[in-house]
């Protein structure tokens, strides 16, 4: 009985080790996906940038460059015959 409760709290120990491991990446991917999709709706850079709490809106830029990446991406796709 003893044995399994050690096993027990070894995995609730590994679980929230990964946890915390796997948390900051999380938290990084909400925000990349909140911001890319407010510049995609047409927020303007700067008010994303605010609400993101990013010092330089140079960060926020990386968002817009994909965004534009994307649009041509899309437009490169029409071909007229």
């Amino acid at each position: 009985m003893l044995a399994k409760c050690l096993i027990i709290n070894v995995l609730r120990l590994i679980i929230v080790i990964l946890f915390f491991i796997a948390f900051p990446n999380i938290t990084y991917c909400f925000r990349h996906t909140y911001a890319t999709l407010q510049i995609a709706a047409g927020t303007d850079i700067f008010t994303v940038s605010k609400m993101l709490t990013n010092k330089n809106v140079a960060t926020t830029q990386i968002y817009a460059e994909l965004v534009s990446e994307k649009k041509r991406e899309t437009v490169d796709k029409i071909s007229l015959k």
